[in-house]
């Protein structure tokens, strides 16, 4: 018996010293719908394991990250939102994507627009954050055209929680970068009057309380929309006449990692012509991304004509724990 417990704790030591206790190749954090069977189709090609952890929402993830401080248990994060991805990169927690891999990629125009300037992440996809209305509560003649109109619908619109969700923090950077923050928070402020809607982690919560509940309107990610309206629900993406912020998937490669070359031939994967099918290989919401890469079609009744604005990404990494904190305050329960 003493000896099993003398090798037991050498196992847990050698586990606590080196690291994580996973058996993979590789370990990939995300938060997005299409990452478990594209990890599948790549081992399938390289025989190279893959670990998927899913800690929930990409604020979750992302907090997962930021509490295994300088102990990372990762080699490769995969989430929606430049923003994250940059400050991430300035917090050295991600490392440079080695330019050969940019080089390779046959990006789309679109595509090369979305490339960082610090390299701090590889661009997968893109999508962006719609009005979403359900049809059957808004006649047509009431549509809203920009994010200004959402004030008609103050205490009927649903939103998601800036500090659990990406893609609606990379919204709220967008929104104060086109209005100006101050115009921006007062635009809000008459909109988001009913906070029992303003704090949902996901999207599928705002499609469900546009669907079943008290929301007429919703702020939800464009592709999370397209998903609905294949199963046949009555909504419908309204893309706002100031523009739509771009919202890139980025994969990152973590500044520790020890299975360098296994990531990098995960990102060279992502970018090929089979990696880009395993991505639309399902019904999610994620699945209904905008291919940036050359030959790659949308999945169909994905809309791809958009008026897109690029974020600012220093700035809004900049400011994103003080905005996160003036969000929670101002329209969490």
């Amino acid at each position: 018996m003493r000896i099993r417990t003398l090798l037991g704790m050498a196992l847990f030591m050698s586990v606590a010293v080196g690291g994580r206790a996973s058996a993979a190749d590789l370990v990939l954090y995300d938060a997005l719908d299409f990452a478990g069977p594209v990890a599948k189709a790549f081992t399938a090609k390289t025989g190279i394991s893959v670990n998927v952890v899913e800690p929930g929402s990409s604020g979750e993830t992302l907090g997962k990250i930021a509490a295994e401080g300088d102990n990372p248990q990762f080699d490769v994060v995969w989430l929606d939102g430049s923003a994250v991805m940059e400050r991430m990169a300035q917090d050295h927690v991600l490392q440079p994507i080695p330019g050969d891999l940019y080089e390779q990629a046959d990006f789309t125009a679109l595509g090369k627009t979305l490339l960082p300037a610090s390299r701090s992440f590889m661009p997968t996809g893109a999508s962006t954050t719609a009005i979403e209305v359900n049809t059957k509560k808004v006649p047509a003649g009431q549509m809203p055209k920009s994010w200004s109109d959402l004030s008609r619908f103050a205490g009927h619109v649903a939103a998601k929680d800036p500090n659990l969700s990406g893609p609606s923090y990379q919204w709220l950077a967008g929104l104060f970068q086109t209005n100006g923050v101050e115009k921006g928070k007062a635009l809000l402020a008459d909109v988001l009057t009913n906070r029992s809607l303003s704090g949902f982690s996901g999207a599928g919560k705002v499609n469900k309380a546009l669907l079943t509940g008290d929301a007429e309107i919703g702020i939800n990610q464009d592709s999370s929309i397209f998903s609905e309206k294949a199963k046949g629900e009555p909504v419908v993406a309204v893309y706002p006449s100031e523009g739509s912020i771009a919202l890139p998937q980025g994969l990152g490669i973590s500044a520790r990692t020890r299975h360098m070359e296994a990531a990098r031939k995960f990102v060279a994967f992502v970018m090929s012509a089979n990696g880009q099918a395993a991505m639309q290989a399902g019904n999610g919401t994620d699945f209904y991304f905008l291919p940036i890469i050359e030959g790659v079609k949308a999945k169909p009744g994905r809309v791809t004509d958009i008026n897109f604005v690029l974020l600012d990404d220093k700035a809004a990494s900049a400011h994103e724990s003080e905005w996160k904190t003036w969000y929670r305050d101002h329209f969490i329960p």
